[in-house]
């Protein structure tokens, strides 16, 4: 037994000599993670491509890989993605949606956050973290809306012909006109943290422009935007009507989570 103990007392020390090293490495590897600009396809069903930036043709994405500024996912015909964003925040995507990521920018030590996606065609449902609280940006924008939240639950549904569907299940989203197609360096404008105001009231029954409404959604309430950029008032659903195959499956990833 003696003889056992002693063979052993080197590699004991050994490890406790490596030991912090281990430690600082493992430290550091949280700190990038947390810091990073991409976000983690942590499920995949089907076939789902993506057209990097500054590329023309588009590569299949598996589970594991990584979507950054400026990529362009496209879902085919009964395929499903999730992507894990560093502050654990979930945002998923249904069959035959077109997306692209404009901005996935994270600091832990200023607790910011700044993401945007940019919803062309199809449907996203969000499971926003409240890790970053009220500091930052999570918004997803469509040709005539923008979503912009803080901690909370949410889905948009984008349409062929521009019809944008935005129902929150919980916590509270801020739902905007986008900026006009015309406007100068609307790129950066999108870039850009927008501040959310409160609803306020509109003259008369008249659907509001693209230049004047902003709506606080609440939980369980849903608001839709026509084609031409004007929009409904903020209006409740019940849970019971809205049971459907993409709702169910989301919410039971969200219970995994």
């Amino acid at each position: 037994m003696r003889l056992i103990i002693n063979k052993a007392m080197p590699l004991f020390f050994f490890l406790i000599l490596l030991f912090p090293f281990y430690a600082q490495a493992e430290n550091k590897a949280l700190e990038i993670e947390i810091k990073g600009d991409m976000a983690e396809v942590t499920l995949l069903e089907g076939k789902v491509e993506v057209i990097k930036k500054g590329m023309i043709k588009p590569q299949p994405l598996a589970l594991g890989d990584y979507a950054a500024h400026g990529d362009k996912i496209s879902t085919k015909k009964g395929s499903r993605i999730e992507l894990k964003l560093p502050d654990n925040s979930l945002i998923r995507f249904d069959e035959l949606t077109t997306f692209e990521i404009v901005s996935v920018e994270f600091d832990k030590k200023t607790k910011q956050r700044d993401v945007n996606v940019s919803m062309v065609l199809g449907k996203t449902w969000a499971n926003v973290s409240k890790m970053f609280g009220q500091k930052g940006r999570f918004e997803v924008s469509t040709k005539t809306a923008v979503a912009g939240v803080r901690g909370t639950v949410y889905r948009v549904n984008v349409a062929e012909d521009n019809t944008v569907l935005v129902k929150v299940y919980w916590g509270e989203v801020g739902v905007s006109s986008a900026p006009k197609p015309d406007s100068a360096s609307q790129s950066q404008q999108i870039m850009q943290p927008t501040k959310v105001l409160g609803p306020y009231p509109v003259a008369g029954p008249h659907a509001v422009s693209m230049e004047e409404w902003t709506y606080i959604i609440k939980s369980m309430q849903q608001i839709v935007i026509r084609p031409d950029g004007t929009a409904t008032k903020p209006m409740p659903f019940l849970a019971s009507e809205d049971l459907n195959d993409w709702v169910r499956w989301n919410q039971e990833r969200d219970k995994k989570n």
